[in-house]
């Protein structure tokens, strides 16, 4: 029993020694990743060539095509990271359905603008799906430590969301730096990207986000 007194003691001891995050603290932690992973994303995108990769084409059609592509991330950010009314956060039925959505929203709206004008060259998207993965790759890892301990559900459905959201953020900047519509470059460079980061979030979220 002294041992087992001792033994309480030390872990009481241990657990007022440190300090619970308040909330502030953890708002601004969370801030802090984001801006950097921003900061990381733009750094990248400047240094494939910026807009100026896509001169080529219309500079409204580049507009349009990312600016509609934000929209959709704007409400995939709300739907996955929102806790909505529930203070567990959204259905993890409802997460997955909106991660698994993505790539098949990107596979209908980027192809709406083939033909609109002409491409200037053929790619087959090698480095659109290589700086999506750099420019995403940041901010998931933020969003999966920010997260992380928090999914006593489906951990993976969360992880997977986390991978939709942090995949179409990337995909606005590719959409900026990339002319290209065409679908069999867009099935490479625009969409691959964001299954593999949905899979992986699922993979990873099954390991860090669930409650221990």
């Amino acid at each position: 029993m002294d041992h087992e007194d001792t033994l309480r003691a030390r872990v009481l001891a241990a657990a007022a020694a440190a300090p619970s995050p308040t909330r502030i603290g953890e708002r601004r932690k969370a801030a802090a990743m984001l801006l950097v992973s921003v900061v990381v994303a733009l750094a990248i995108f400047d240094g494939a060539g910026g807009l100026g990769h896509a001169k080529a084409r219309p500079l409204g059609t580049t507009t349009a095509i990312a600016g509609g592509w934000a929209l959709f991330s704007v409400a995939l950010s709300w739907i996955v990271l929102a806790r909505g009314r529930s203070t567990l956060g959204r259905e993890p039925a409802l997460v997955f359905v909106a991660a698994l959505a993505t790539p098949v929203a990107l596979v209908a709206w980027m192809p709406l603008f083939h033909g609109s004008y002409a491409e200037p060259f053929v790619r087959f998207g090698w480095r659109c799906l290589g700086y999506d993965l750099l420019m995403a790759a940041l901010p998931l890892a933020s969003l999966l430590v920010l997260r992380r301990g928090v999914e006593p559900r489906s951990p993976w459905a969360l992880g997977a969301g986390l991978g939709a959201v942090s995949g179409a953020w990337g995909g606005v900047l590719v959409d900026l730096w990339c002319p290209l519509t065409n679908l069999p470059h867009v099935a490479v460079g625009h969409v691959l990207p964001i299954a593999l980061l949905v899979a992986a979030g699922a993979l990873l979220g099954q390991r860090v986000l669930g409650v221990r």
